[in-house]
């Protein structure tokens, strides 16, 4: 992603399909992935920022914990949420953020790569504000998605962590690499970041302090050379690129007026 240029968030990006589109395979992830979790920490609380429909908190809500909440900005639909609307904040993810109390357990999942750069270091000391171990995904350069104005790899984040004196911490990842039901962009990208302060709270996690490195799913890999693959085919001849942008602008002109989803 270049970020050479001053990106302004379009929020109407962030539609009632977008979230759908997300949250069955959210889901799928959660009840994958939370498992795992717990063998490192049991909260009893947990906050989501940039939650969506809230699919990670409802799957926590299955597994016992009774204390969430979930921020996100105020284009959700809350008729939508997975959890109720009492549990749901509305808030500016790009200002900075101060709960009443802190949470036994911090989300931030795939979120951080939709704030912009000027933003980015006021959205981490949110997710610090709020506790003292964070869950944190971020989309990687070329990983590419809706809103994605800032993807960077793990140093930059892990940069701004500590200036608020969390560290990280790479144990999940090497538990979850390999199961294909979770989404693949959280295997690639998922850390913990502890506060130095309290690293004794989570011995299984803080117990060793390992290098973490910018790894690339083998599965983003060969999805991202398939689909190189397929625009060389598209771009072989000139006949074949203007068939394949007629054919994507019909598409386009259709769904504006809602023939083509």
């Amino acid at each position: 992603m270049n970020n050479l240029f001053n990106i302004t968030m379009n929020k109407t990006a962030y539609t009632k399909h977008y979230f759908e589109e997300f949250s069955q395979s959210s889901t799928i992830s959660a009840g994958e992935t939370i498992p795992a979790i717990k063998e490192l920490i049991e909260p009893t609380s947990v906050v989501d920022i940039g939650c969506g429909l809230g699919a990670w908190l409802s799957v926590w809500q299955k597994n016992g914990v009774k204390i969430i909440l979930g921020v996100d900005g105020d284009y959700v639909d809350t008729n939508q949420l997975l959890i109720s609307k009492e549990c749901f904040l509305a808030a500016d993810l790009e200002e900075e953020l101060r709960l009443p109390e802190k949470y036994d357990l911090v989300m931030s999942l795939e979120v951080a790569e939709h704030i912009n750069m000027e933003s980015a270091e006021t959205f981490i000391q949110s997710l610090c504000n709020a506790g003292n171990i964070v869950l944190f995904s971020a989309a990687i350069p070329h990983q590419e998605g809706v809103q994605h104005v800032n993807e960077q790899y793990p140093d930059y984040w892990i940069n701004l962590f500590r200036k608020h004196n969390f560290f990280p911490y790479d144990w999940l990842r090497e538990k979850i690499w390999n199961n294909t039901k979770i989404n693949c962009c959280y295997r690639q990208n998922i850390l913990f970041f502890v506060n130095d302060k309290y690293k004794e709270n989570y011995p299984l996690i803080t117990k060793e302090s390992r290098k973490v490195l910018p790894v690339i799913h083998p599965e983003h890999y060969e999805y991202k050379q398939r689909e190189l693959t397929a625009y060389r085919n598209i771009l072989r001849t000139p006949f074949r690129a203007n068939l394949y942008f007629i054919k994507k602008f019909a598409k386009f002109l259709l769904a504006k007026v809602g023939l083509w989803k």
